[in-house]
């Protein structure tokens, strides 16, 4: 394509954003809504992780306790599975006399009038697992269950509760979002098609002197770029004045969270969002223009 009749496009696009200003306008606000909706979900995501993660070292530890009856030897034979399962950070054998000590140093009567046997009887020895990330404990404990010489399993309820909120909002998260992209690309189709009944017989007219039907959209492919892209930098602006003014807010208010930085995330942020804007734009615009194109 040469470049005059790229420029001849362009001029094109701005001009019908221009003569139809209420569509135009209509688009700008459906899309500066969908780009803002998409902002503020990724931000809430992104801490949401870094909650999860700053809470992993607070609640890391699986206890997983060892059948009384399985010997020492075979016990420490079974680290090694524990250490390939995916997820687990380390994993540390206490024995049966390593338990018994423990119970004394917490509470020396837990203890006395009872015989070595018999304490080796109630003491079982156990496992001590670390986890890398929390959304890994259900699958940690699913693989350890398979472990014969495993026959209880002990986590930190605060860990799994974590573990189960990380899963949730993002699956939430994610189906919100193609919930959101997919009503705004609707919404876009149906302004399009406004645009293009007020075009609709200059279309007409283009198509009997032999317009190629990507010569007619591309205008409109234009529009919704255009359109996405102004949308970002509204919804950028707008993030980069409201986001540190609620971090402070949230600061003021002690909430113990220490949130992450705009500037840390603004790159990844505002691609993201020039991705799904231009896609939506393009789809959103081109997608409703074949009845008008089949003359």
């Amino acid at each position: 394509m040469r470049f005059d009749t790229i420029g001849y496009l362009i001029k094109d696009s701005f001009h019908g954003m221009k003569k139809d200003l209420k569509n135009t306008l209509i688009s700008l606000g459906t899309m500066f809504a969908t780009m803002l909706l998409i902002a503020v979900a990724y931000l809430v995501y992104m801490n949401e992780n870094k909650l999860i993660n700053d809470t992993k070292d607070k609640a890391s530890n699986i206890v997983a306790y060892v059948n009384v009856e399985v010997s020492d030897e075979k016990a420490k034979e079974a680290i090694y599975d524990i250490d390939n399962i995916v997820g687990v950070e380390s994993s540390t054998y206490r024995d049966k006399q390593y338990a018994i000590e423990l119970a004394k140093s917490m509470n020396p009567v837990m203890v006395e009038g009872f015989s070595d046997e018999v304490l080796r009887s109630i003491y079982p020895a156990y496992y001590v697992i670390t986890f890398n990330d929390v959304r890994y404990v259900e699958g940690i404990v699913n693989q350890l269950s398979k472990i014969s010489t495993i026959e209880e399993i002990s986590v930190n309820q605060y860990a799994r509760e974590k573990a189960r909120d990380a899963e949730i909002y993002k699956a939430v998260a994610i189906v919100a979002v193609i919930y959101i992209i997919e009503f705004s690309v609707f919404l876009m189709m149906n302004t399009t098609k406004l645009m293009m009944y007020s075009k609709r017989k200059e279309i007409s007219i283009m198509k009997y002197v032999g317009a190629r039907n990507n010569f007619i959209r591309a205008p409109f492919a234009i529009q919704g770029v255009f359109t996405a892209l102004l949308a970002v930098l509204l919804t950028v602006g707008i993030i980069n004045i409201a986001y540190p003014a609620f971090v402070k807010s949230m600061t003021t208010l002690e909430s113990g969270f220490s949130f992450l930085s705009l500037n840390s995330m603004a790159t990844e942020l505002v691609v993201l969002l020039a991705i799904i804007g231009v896609f939506i734009g393009i789809l959103g615009s081109s997608a409703s223009m074949k009845k008008y194109l089949d003359v």
